[in-house]
């Protein structure tokens, strides 16, 4: 590997290395077939909100190429998308799982977060550059 190519790829790594690695995060929850319980008064849903929103900002970030400059309605909406398309193969993946199953109102906290998340950093962004 050339000093070039390692620069690349550790660029890349620095761009897209939090989205993987919270896929991974989540993708290794929804593998326990009996997930610990949340915290009181929190519900499960309120856990897919949290996880698929921080995952949009992670995969907003990645699309946006790790700057402020990048963020825009195409990548807010880009990493919004591409969240809930993630979203989607775990919820098949949790059908393979003992004592899971696939739900479509998982998918929906899912979908809301990665949405509220993405538009949150698009308009931070947009704040940031009026100033």
């Amino acid at each position: 590997m050339t000093g070039r190519s390692r620069r690349g790829l550790g660029a890349w790594l620095w761009v897209w290395g939090p989205a993987i690695a919270w896929a991974v995060l989540i993708y290794s929850a929804s593998s326990l077939s009996r997930p610990p319980a949340p915290p009181g008064g929190i519900t499960d849903k309120h856990e897919h909100v949290a996880a698929y929103g921080v995952l949009s900002a992670f995969v907003l970030r990645g699309l946006a190429g790790a700057t402020m400059a990048g963020v825009t309605g195409g990548t807010a909406g880009g990493a919004a998308v591409l969240t809930t398309l993630y979203g989607m193969t775990d919820e098949f993946h949790q059908r393979f799982v003992p004592e899971r199953d696939a739900s479509w109102l998982d998918l929906a906290a899912d979908a809301i977060g990665a949405t509220a998340a993405a538009g949150l950093v698009y308009a931070w962004a947009i704040i940031r550059r009026r100033r």
